[in-house]
């Protein structure tokens, strides 16, 4: 009931919103026209024919569409570039500006899709940081965004630009999807990924630290489905856990008989 009357209220300021823009750009354009109209005939005098009261009216027109496109122009950039932000922050993670765990899923299912069709083979990665806590109280948890943030950034910068989808899964886990791969080259970026962070001097307001990641990995099949993918990765991220950390797990590989 509340909800609804939220949206009620939201619809009606909206409105309000929109007739007092209609009547301030209603009111504008009277008042230049009128200013218009005085400026040209100040100029030219008053028109004494058809055709020159038909060329003062082409001119005072355009005197005044002019500033008015103009002020139109202005307002939908506004509205769009508002639109845009709503919609960023929707689909974003507020710290890491990667895909929020929601938009992930929704872009995972349209790569689901079109692998009914295209079939392509698909992996799902999930990474989390090792031993996280220990720096958030070792250095503070200022000190832990940032590590995520550059983290974020590593990352990002490490895979395939719009082949492989990043997003942040939540607190220090993170997830990829991987496009058009067999198993052997996810295998190869979560390495690369892995040694990459690894390998990484992470520096902040004079302080210094490493960090290693695990990785699970696993196969994305239309028949299993999103969820149980994510479930599988997220049980050979468990295993790379117990095995040590800073390693990666996937499902054995199917070899051929001799």
């Amino acid at each position: 009931m509340t909800q609804g009357y939220r949206l009620l209220e939201a619809d009606t300021g909206a409105v309000s919103r929109a007739l007092i823009f209609f009547g301030f750009v209603i009111a504008a354009a009277l008042s230049l026209s009128v200013l218009f109209a005085v400026l040209v005939i100040n100029m030219f005098g008053v028109p004494a024919g058809n055709n020159d009261f038909m060329l003062m009216t082409v001119v005072i027109a355009a005197c005044v569409a002019s500033p008015m496109a103009g002020l139109a122009a202005q307002n939908q950039y506004r509205v769009d570039r508002y639109q845009t932000t709503l919609e960023a922050m929707a689909s974003t993670d507020p710290l890491t500006g990667l895909l929020n765990r929601r938009s992930f899923k929704t872009l995972a299912e349209e790569e689901l899709a079109r692998m009914e069709r295209t079939q392509n083979s698909v992996y799902v990665a999930l990474f989390d940081l090792d031993h996280f806590k220990a720096v958030n109280d070792t250095n503070g948890h200022a000190f832990g965004d940032r590590v995520l943030i550059a983290i974020a950034n590593l990352s990002h910068a490490a895979l395939r630009g719009p082949f492989d989808r990043l997003g942040r899964w939540g607190g220090e886990e993170f997830i990829i999807l991987l496009s058009d791969v067999n198993q052997q080259q996810a295998e190869g970026v979560c390495e690369r990924l892995r040694k990459r962070i690894a390998g990484t001097d992470l520096s902040f307001n004079g302080k210094t630290t490493r960090v290693s990641a695990s990785f699970g990995l696993a196969k994305l099949r239309p028949e299993d489905g999103l969820a149980a993918c994510i479930d599988k990765a997220d049980g050979f991220l468990y295993e790379a856990k117990n095995g040590g950390r800073n390693c990666v797990r996937s499902e054995p590989k199917i070899r051929s008989a001799a």
